[in-house]
């Protein structure tokens, strides 16, 4: 149990209120494109002296055009008007364009990282071999901050965002710098002005934000209520049982929690904010006092109003806090969780680990010897001292009623997890000591609700064996055993209907049709190295009949391979060479069909049971 734990323990090593630094955020820029890095650089520059720019050669024009209009547009001081003008001008059309050309670079870096870090996602997140991971709910946290689902705010953002913030800041300092050319006291003042106003609100939503995380698993849920009610998934129950109303209800009442933990953090938000606003009209007021006592005075040049006074509105940007500033906050704070999915989820995160090759196991026999298993959490044991031996190349039923277990044997059996006691050995070679990885390649699974991938008719049977996806010929052969070949020739594009109905052209199949593709795929895969095929409830989706069929036809396809079949129903599999009855988490009963019937046991009490509510389907 330890070792399943492993990953959560060490996700959870740092605290929730990490937050990622500016230089970070460039970093993840200069990783993705150095080019795009040095041209983000280079706007930065531009934004950032742009605005006091602007003001200094409207100032000057302000300044040379009592001269001109007293000596006339042909003198000295008319023509220096005319440069002044047409520099202001230059000036003012490239500020312009300044917004623009950042918007086009930061949709092209946004781009760029956003494919790289859901890249680094989907890699952390599918790398370990087991399955643990994906039911943790400190990793599901973590993923939903980093994918920025729950808030809108993608960490991908956040260098062009930082790189905008910085520079208005310095465009800020900039201007208190030119104003303390003036007056020193004046520029140093504002400065210490801002930078304590910004000081004041920035931690508070910084605060804010790291509460909210706090809040990711109520927000998730809030999450899923939303795509309940909104996605063609659930679309028919929600509308036969009415619950429209009930689903608005708890995406309201969720959502509402996770922000009510935020409300004192807001109200101080609220208070700070105010404090700021008292020192921000105080400290302009002095400054619009001295100016305008020195314009009485005469002590200041028109020139020098006409660019101080402007310039005061330029020193805002050095401490303000703008909805970028509240963006860059949410987009820095999701940056760890992208980190600690990379390191915390390596291969070995779930504990299934092993070296040593699989080779062409199995060719004697699999074993389950003693294996107990339970969930982290759960108050009892899933199986409890299972016993199972199978030989390679012959076919294994297990039956039981739900709740015996049977989808964690099956779990068990492809290495998703390990058990937590006993051991399953490989031809006498206990599977821990296996390369997970190259085990799951072993075996071919059909699970009780195969994927349906929105990808052609072609693609979904090939997943089976990814690498050998341009095998026509093998993938024909295993929709033909599977008989899934018949409903290839009435899709409207054959092998390359798209199979989704939210696509364009796409189609959806039966939950019988999907089964059989779901069988084509593992078929394929033991055409191309799998040598251990793991059923889990493959008939689920048809009736007694059809499945009886089935059946029939799948214990002659798969002659020869070393096969296990779930199910809970147990007229159809009396066709295999051993049927064992999983009950409690134990293996009750073993044998075939007409050794259960004639013990009089379990088996035999459900199959006369079953039979006789279906009629005696054989």
């Amino acid at each position: 149990m330890t070792t399943q734990l492993s990953s959560a323990v060490t996700l959870a090593a740092r605290p929730k209120g990490d937050r990622a630094t500016g230089r970070q955020a460039w970093l993840l820029l200069w990783r993705s494109s150095r080019p795009l890095a040095a041209v983000t650089g280079a706007w930065m520059i531009a934004t950032a002296a742009m605005p006091a720019l602007v003001v200094i050669a409207l100032g000057v024009v302000v300044g040379d055009l009592p001269g001109a209009v007293l000596h006339g547009i042909d003198s000295a001081d008319g023509h220096r008007l005319i440069v002044a003008l047409v520099l202001a001008a230059i000036t003012y059309g490239a500020s312009l364009i300044v917004d623009p050309v950042g918007a086009a670079i930061g949709t092209a870096a946004t781009v760029r990282i956003t494919a790289d870090v859901q890249t680094r996602l989907i890699t952390a997140v599918s790398g370990p071999v087991g399955v643990a991971h994906l039911e943790d709910a400190d990793v599901l946290d973590r993923l939903a901050r980093a994918e920025g689902s729950l808030t809108g705010f993608f960490p991908g953002d956040a260098p062009v965002t930082w790189a905008g913030v910085l520079a208005s800041r310095v465009a800020g300092v900039v201007g208190c710098v030119y104003v303390a050319t003036y007056r020193w006291w004046l520029g140093l003042g504002l400065l210490v002005m801002w930078l304590t106003v910004r000081r004041l609100v920035l931690g508070a939503v910084i605060r804010q934000t790291n509460d909210l995380r706090g809040q990711t698993t109520t927000m998730r849920r809030a999450w899923y209520l939303m795509g309940v009610g909104t996605k063609v998934r659930d679309a028919k129950e929600v509308r036969v049982f009415g619950l429209p109303d009930f689903l608005a209800d708890g995406f309201r009442r969720e959502y509402g929690e996770s922000l009510r933990t935020a409300t004192y953090g807001l109200r101080d938000l609220h208070r700070r904010a105010l404090l700021g606003f008292v020192i921000v009209l105080a400290g302009y007021g002095t400054a619009l006092g001295v100016l305008a006592a020195e314009a009485h005075d005469g002590t200041i040049g028109l020139r020098a109003l006409a660019t101080v006074l402007p310039m005061l509105a330029v020193t805002m940007t050095a401490g303000s806090v703008s909805f970028d500033d509240i963006t860059l906050t949410w987009t820095l704070a999701g940056l760890p969780d992208v980190d600690q999915l990379e390191q915390g989820l390596t291969r070995g995160a779930t504990g299934l680990v092993g070296t040593e090759p699989v080779g062409d196991r199995p060719t004697s026999a699999v074993r389950f010897e003693d294996v107990t298993f339970r969930y982290p959490a759960a108050q009892s044991d899933v199986l409890d001292g299972l016993y199972l031996g199978r030989t390679a190349g012959t076919s294994t039923a297990i039956v039981g009623v739900n709740g015996a277990g049977k989808p964690t044997l099956v779990s068990l059996l492809s290495r998703l997890r390990d058990p937590t006691a006993g051991r399953i050995t490989v031809d006498g070679v206990d599977v821990r000591e296996l390369d997970p990885a190259a085990w799951q390649r072993t075996v071919a699974l059909m699970p009780q609700d195969p994927a349906r991938y929105p990808f052609t008719a072609y693609d979904n049977i090939a997943f089976g064996a990814i690498e050998h996806r341009a095998d026509r010929d093998g993938v024909e052969q295993a929709a033909q055993r599977s008989g899934f070949a018949d409903v290839v020739e009435r899709l409207p594009d054959g092998w390359q209907t798209v199979l989704s109905r939210e696509l364009p052209g796409g189609v959806d199949l039966s939950g019988g049709q999907w089964q059989r593709l779901a069988l084509a795929r593992a078929l394929f895969a033991t055409q191309h190295g799998a040598r251990l095929l793991v059923l889990d409830e493959p008939t689920a989706a048809l009736d007694i009949r059809s499945e009886a069929a089935f059946y029939r036809g799948f214990f002659d396809i798969t002659h020869g391979l070393t096969t296990v079949v779930i199910s809970h129903r147990f007229a159809t599999v009396r066709r295999a060479n051993v049927i064992c009855v999983l009950d409690g988490g134990r293996i009750t009963e073993r044998g075939s069909h007409d050794e259960l019937v004639a013990s009089g046991g379990t088996y035999a009490r459900m199959y006369k049971l079953q039979a006789g509510r279906f009629g005696g389907a054989s």
